[in-house]
């Protein structure tokens, strides 16, 4: 067993759910990773590309880097109340709250000042997913869990619904060398079989190009048409691998978002209001209603784009003159044609 670290009892005051500590080693994924890149798994993320040699080895980013902490911490929106403007739009759980990069981050700098003042020589750096780290490979290394068919890390009590940071460091904390937690997935395959796109191989492989997340959250440009047409009601980003993943019905199942998760959308009153809001805002508008929110990173224009794409997919007739409006959108003209062509009168 790790002995704990010194600031065991502020990690979890802070919310952290559970953490992990370990010297510095290469990624053990590293050539599924880069074979990912090769076979252009990545989409339009050509960042991921660029930041490779940095993520093979954590000393381009400090030279005395000798350990990582590995921290997780719970979707705050499964434990507690925040405001929400688009609750009725079905939005990735994690986004369903205040931007994480932020309020992460402060929790990260939080204990990287405790650890300062005990170790006021050494080199701290806190970093959440925006910081390029093969941050699962150190979070599986450092037994935070497994990586699932989904890709995503997974823990026998936490399940997988959880935000991973780290603290990269020189100081070298004494530990016994512990094997990663083992793959409990078994012979499951729910997430594979339950992805409305296909987009995920049976190797631990995701296809960006036909990823929910990706196209309604990091891609810049419009999604085929055919595949458009299988995103549900989904608005920004999608669940599906991990809600219908066992071991995180075993942990969530009494939140009323994860249970609205695997609910259908409802179109009502509330959605439409929502939609319109949407599609007849200015940019600026919307952004602001946005603000400190994580579906900024779509932008005004790819939030519209997926306006458009819900309103396809659910039939919703009563906003046939919005849509209408796009008809000569220089970016969204084509979306808006096929929303029109797939709308009928019930």
């Amino acid at each position: 067993m790790k002995p704990n670290l010194p600031i065991e009892e502020l990690i979890l005051s802070l919310g952290f759910s559970h953490y992990g500590y370990s010297a510095i080693t290469s990624p053990l994924s590293w050539d599924h990773y880069v074979r990912w890149i090769e076979n252009n798994y990545h989409g339009e993320m050509d960042y991921l590309r660029r930041h490779l040699e940095i993520k093979r080895d954590l000393k381009h980013i400090h030279a005395t880097a000798a350990s990582i902490i590995s921290l997780a911490h719970p979707y705050r929106s499964l434990t507690e109340n925040h405001e929400f403007p688009f609750s009725n739009l079905k939005v990735a759980l994690y986004a369903q709250d205040k931007d994480y990069h932020h309020w992460l981050k402060e929790k990260l700098e939080k204990i990287v000042g405790h650890l300062k003042s005990q170790y006021p020589n050494d080199f701290f750096m806190s970093s959440t997913d925006s910081f390029p780290i093969l941050e699962r490979d150190f979070s599986y290394q450092n037994r935070l869990g497994w990586i699932g068919k989904n890709s995503c890390l997974i823990h026998p009590k936490k399940g997988s619904l959880f935000l991973l940071g780290n603290i990269v460091t020189s100081v070298t904390w004494p530990s016994e060398k512990s094997d990663p937690l083992p793959d409990f997935c078994g012979t499951c395959t729910r997430c594979i079989d339950q992805c409305p796109t296909s987009a995920i191989h049976d190797n631990k492989t995701i296809d960006s190009k036909k990823c929910i997340s990706y196209w309604t959250i990091e891609s810049k440009t419009n999604p085929p048409l055919e595949l458009a047409a299988q995103f549900r009601g989904h608005f920004f980003g999608c669940d599906i691998c991990q809600t219908v993943c066992p071991w995180n019905q075993k942990v969530f199942k009494n939140s009323s978002l994860f249970q609205k998760a695997h609910a259908p959308t409802a179109v009502d009153e509330n959605l439409i209001s929502e939609l319109r809001f949407i599609l007849t805002s200015s940019g600026k508008q919307i952004l602001k209603t946005l603000k400190d929110t994580a579906l900024i990173r779509s932008g005004a224009r790819g939030l519209k784009r997926n306006a458009l794409i819900v309103i396809a997919n659910l039939n919703i007739y009563p906003l046939t003159n919005e849509v209408r409006a796009y008809l000569e959108h220089p970016e969204l003209k084509d979306i808006a044609q096929w929303c029109l062509a797939n709308l009928h009168q019930s």
